[in-house]
């Protein structure tokens, strides 16, 4: 009875929880803040990085900055090489040629979809993205362009309205934004893309699903074989 007594009075542990969550979201936001570091890098910059810098500029320690590290390994950003470090990968040639096949199928496929839900207003927003580039203004303006093209190639994959489709394109275009200044440079590829992206947005406003479907391959897999034959010019090392 004394027994049963002193356990009904004894208070009860208590319970906290932030120790557990906390590490989850430090481990969150390095990954976010190392990804978006890794993906606006220069293709000169130094590769190799420095988890105690890293982790010093992050003000994180050591344990969530390799579970974002991992998570980039997982994805394909980062690789680690026993008793040397973490290296940034590098999209080769070969690899960027894969890439740019898949998206070509993905890509069609949602211009394709796109017609049976784009709306005039849609077709408008579409055009103004390159409303102020011309022949003559493009080639001092390829930054600028090159985030109007990211814009209209994820706006297609919107009115797709097929998440799926989204979802599988989303890990391509990661990949992408590493290389995509570099080859929109590469020598009359802006101004190529300007009249491909006018005739792709023709066929949408036609409705014409097929046709859209087929420039807009045709458009990504023109740059697949231009990366294929020029290979002088693509500055990301042999095609292997």
């Amino acid at each position: 009875m004394v027994y049963h007594m002193i356990r009904q009075t004894r208070p009860d542990p208590p319970l906290c929880f932030l120790p557990l969550k906390q590490p989850s979201r430090l481990a969150d936001l390095a990954y976010q803040a190392l990804k978006e570091a890794i993906l606006n890098m220069d293709y000169s910059a130094e590769e190799r990085l420095d988890e105690r810098k890293l982790a010093q500029s992050l003000n994180i320690s050591r344990t969530p900055l390799r579970d974002a590290i991992n998570r980039l390994v997982s994805e394909g950003f980062l690789r680690v090489e026993p008793r040397k470090g973490v290296f940034v990968n590098r999209v080769s040639r070969k690899e960027l040629i894969e890439i740019l096949y898949v998206r070509a199928a993905l890509e069609g496929l949602a211009a394709k979809m796109a017609v049976n839900h784009i709306r005039e207003e849609d077709i408008a927003r579409m055009k103004e993205l390159f409303a102020s580039f011309t022949p003559e203004n493009i080639g001092e303006r390829l930054e600028e362009f090159a985030r109007a093209n990211v814009a209209f190639h994820e706006f297609v994959l919107q009115l797709s309205r097929n998440r799926k489709l989204q979802d599988f394109a989303a890990n391509i275009y990661d990949h992408m934004r590493m290389v995509r200044l570099a080859t929109i440079k590469m020598d009359n590829r802006a101004y190529n893309a300007l009249h491909e992206h006018f005739a792709i947005i023709e066929a949408l406003e036609k409705r014409d699903g097929e046709l859209a479907r087929s420039l807009m391959q045709r458009h990504i897999e023109g740059l697949a074989v231009y990366v294929e034959t020029h290979r002088g010019l693509f500055p990301f090392g042999p095609l292997k």
